[in-house]
């Protein structure tokens, strides 16, 4: 277990300060290990994204869970987590059709 607030910043605001976490998890030997988050009250939209990041690539090696993170801290890694499942590569077929203001009003 790895307590986020006492061993990196009670305020994640920074891509920086997850990778100083990063290189924390990889010096680790176990395979499951617990981020707690108690204590910790703010974490950034790119911080958390950067979280996801590193979560995602050890993924095969280990299995890190996330613990103890209050609603704040919760609702923006998920709130980051749900725009990461939207593919960007996804492009909306959007065009636009020139019309009269009189086509739709006939009556005018």
């Amino acid at each position: 277990m790895i307590n986020i607030s006492r061993e990196i910043a009670p305020i994640l605001n920074s891509r920086d300060v997850i990778k100083d976490l990063s290189r924390m998890v990889k010096k680790i030997r176990s395979k499951k290990i617990n981020l707690d988050f108690k204590d910790v009250k703010f974490v950034s939209r790119s911080a958390a994204h950067e979280l996801l990041i590193l979560k995602e690539k050890l993924s095969i090696q280990k299995d890190i869970k996330f613990v103890n993170l209050n609603l704040e801290v919760e609702n923006m890694i998920r709130l980051v987590a749900s725009n990461r499942a939207v593919s960007k590569k996804e492009k909306i077929d959007f065009k636009v059709e020139k019309i009269s203001i009189y086509d739709l009003c006939p009556n005018m």
